[in-house]
């Protein structure tokens, strides 16, 4: 049966931050919304698939600007992410981006 999920991670921070692990055989993602909450200054976002044992398998993102007061969807096609993969964000500026995934577990 599929479960339909939203989740957050907010004030994304310069360290490397785990912001979902699949857990369910298929993890579909569709999207993902980044945000930029500091009104002065953009910051940019990586986003990365990494395994369980956090070998860094793909750039879903690199260093991809988000201007201040702004978002970006960094995922707008649907991803599968199979069970035990983990999706991973680091901004540039510690506490300025959110990001909202969009996924479907199956």
């Amino acid at each position: 049966m599929a479960t339909f999920k939203n989740t957050t991670l907010q004030e994304i921070s310069d360290v490397t931050t785990t912001a979902y692990t699949s857990t369910s055989d298929s993890t579909i993602i569709l999207s993902i919304l980044c945000a930029n909450r500091n009104g002065i200054s953009a910051a940019d976002i990586t986003v990365s698939q990494v395994d369980s044992l956090d070998t860094l398998e793909s750039y879903l993102a690199y260093t991809v600007p988000v201007p201040a007061d702004a978002n970006l969807e960094i995922l707008s096609n649907k991803y599968i992410l199979p069970s035990g993969k983990r999706i991973r964000l680091v901004s540039s500026a510690s506490g300025y981006l959110d990001a909202t995934f969009s996924l479907v577990e199956v």
